[in-house]
């Protein structure tokens, strides 16, 4: 069924246990999405046991005390209930989806999963060991090799080590592990639920406040290390026809009053086909088969990542390219190109406000970085206010000297 609809009642309240509901009814909505952000992520892993949080999240489906992991996998179906899961540096972030006259089976099936998992032990030791194989196909990947040693040089072992662990890690965790890690970190408090469609606030509120079996004080808000202060280059050796290049460099946190102006300088550079590393580094030069560049949160907290994919004889220009055309942003950048970029950013953002589940994950971010709502028409000012001007005093303000640079390929560019 369709999931177009306009937004009409928000809601923001924290529940008696301590976890925050957030949403928006949409009244043409013909489902309801639910978004839920769990303050379990990887960078709460103990330092000898990377990868325990992603193996709760794999786990927590995989079986309850009334239903193995087959039985609970048909009732969800049974109710049409689409979920997702994900572990991410922070958090672990859960969504579903459903139809209205489905919310409260949908609500009790996942009150089941968060209070009541089974881990089972077979599926512990399974899911240890298809992380282990997803960590040995990154050598076929490349590019995503580069950059998990690119993540965790620049925000430090703890905060950038690869969410699903590490070959040497990974034995080390047991099921009691396990089961310790969710008894600890699965609790309304810190928890935030959002809600977007069609949805009873105060029966969703109700529901929401048995979700979790167990309770606790709220974990304390971390920020990660501060960025690196002097140049940090690694080059791992494939005796490959390809090279891959990928940079770091600090972007300021989404609750800045900046942000807005940064993420439209990333759009200059990178905003589909327009964007200016496509244009100068492979429409006018053809040096590479992909290069771009892209903005991340953290809480209190960002960076911006570029990167190239290109032929071992043309690697050194293309990174002497890549660095020249983020060099000269700060002095040259024109009307056209920021409106452009701007205009990709609002499209982006307002055709999101159609569906359901990414309204839903929109809510979640916005508590999460700011503790409010954010109305999408302040988003949108924002997003109009920003001037040539503006991304000039930015990047002029936030050199991407000195920054974090990961190579991979047959020799080593710097």
């Amino acid at each position: 069924m369709p999931e177009t609809a306009t937004a009409s009642t928000s809601i923001d309240q924290t529940l008696a246990n301590g976890l925050r509901f957030v949403g928006e009814r949409m009244e043409r909505s013909q489902g309801v999405a639910l978004a839920l952000r769990i303050p379990a992520g990887a960078k709460d892993d103990p330092g000898n046991k990377f990868g325990l949080a992603h193996l709760v999240k794999e786990t927590l489906f995989k079986g309850t005390k009334k239903r193995n992991a087959r039985k609970l996998s048909d009732a969800f179906d049974y109710y049409g209930i689409r979920h997702g899961e994900s572990t991410g540096t922070e958090s672990t972030t859960i969504s579903v989806r459903c139809l209205p006259e489905h919310l409260d089976q949908t609500l009790d099936l996942l009150r089941e999963v968060l209070s009541e998992p089974a881990f089972p032990a077979k599926e512990c030791e399974t899911a240890k060991v298809q992380a282990v194989q997803e960590i040995k196909h990154l050598d076929d990947e490349p590019l995503s090799k580069v950059f998990v040693l690119l993540k965790e040089l620049y925000f430090g072992a703890e905060w950038g080590h690869l969410e699903i662990g590490s070959e040497q890690s990974l034995p080390e965790i047991s099921r009691a592990d396990i089961e310790a890690f969710w008894q600890a970190r699965y609790i309304p408090a810190g928890t935030i639920v959002a809600a977007a469609g069609k949805f009873d606030a105060d029966k969703l509120a109700a529901k929401l406040e048995h979700l979790f079996a167990h309770t606790g004080e709220a974990w304390p808000l971390e920020s990660p290390s501060a960025a690196p202060t002097q140049r940090i280059s690694r080059h791992i050796h494939k005796d490959s026809e390809q090279t891959q290049i990928a940079m770091a460099f600090p972007c300021v946190a989404r609750n800045d009053p900046d942000y807005f102006t940064a993420r439209t300088a990333v759009g200059v550079l990178s905003c589909g086909m327009s964007g200016r590393l496509f244009t100068e580094i492979r429409e006018k030069r053809a040096l590479v088969y992909s290069v771009g560049a892209q903005a991340a949160s953290l809480r209190g907290a960002g960076a911006i990542y570029a990167y190239a994919g290109t032929t071992a004889p043309r690697a050194k220009e293309t990174l002497t390219l890549l660095k020249q055309e983020l060099a000269r942003l700060g002095t040259d950048v024109n009307s056209e190109e920021i409106e452009r970029a701007k205009v990709g950013f609002k499209a982006h953002l307002l055709m999101d406000q159609e569906s359901t589940s990414s309204r839903s994950r929109e809510l979640l971010d916005d508590v999460y970085y700011e503790n409010r709502v954010v109305p999408v028409a302040e988003v949108v000012a924002k997003i109009n206010a920003v001037t040539v001007d503006d991304v000039k005093r930015y990047w002029t303000s936030h050199p991407f000297d000195p920054y974090t640079l990961v190579t991979l390929g047959r020799e080593t560019l710097e």
